[in-house]
């Protein structure tokens, strides 16, 4: 069965719940960042960017999984840095991304951030007019960026 589209502006269907991550959540989290992003991180590493700010990690739990989630961490005193974000490549263009990126904005908000900030695979034009659409810009190059050498650029938003 196809999940129902998520409505810009909308909040999730019942078939999705936000959630906080957890500990348990390490595996499926791992998987989604190789399948979407590429990169095959340690485990150690999503529990330490949960540690260093629980509210800036937000998942999308589906009927039996995650399917998305969004991983962000406080940089400077009134910035924020969006680490990752993935949805599942069933779960894409349903606007899950776009809700993800909304509620992330929401904390921040709430936190007195002033702007986000973050980087991109400057081959992903896909993400790159995502980001564009939700009013990031670039910033600049980021040479050799990414593990496997790409180059990337650094985008940001003021939320003011």
């Amino acid at each position: 069965m196809k999940p129902p589209q998520i409505e810009k502006g909308s909040k999730f269907p019942t078939e999705f719940a936000l959630g906080s991550f957890s500990h348990r959540d390490v595996a499926v989290i791992r998987k989604i960042t190789r399948e979407s992003l590429g990169e095959n991180y340690p485990p150690s590493l999503f529990i330490d960017i949960n540690g260093w700010w629980p509210d800036g990690f937000i998942v999308v739990r589906g009927e039996d999984a995650i399917i998305a989630f969004i991983a962000g961490v406080v940089s400077a005193p009134r910035q924020a840095r969006v680490l990752m974000l993935a949805v599942r490549k069933d779960y894409r263009n349903r606007g899950i991304g776009s809700a993800l990126m909304a509620e992330f904005t929401k904390r921040c908000i709430a936190r007195g951030i002033t702007s986000i900030e973050l980087e991109v695979r400057k081959s992903n034009a896909g993400a790159i007019k995502f980001y564009n659409r939700l009013g990031y810009s670039i910033r600049h190059l980021l040479p050799r960026f990414y593990t496997d050498k790409e180059d990337g650029y650094k985008m940001y938003k003021d939320i003011r």
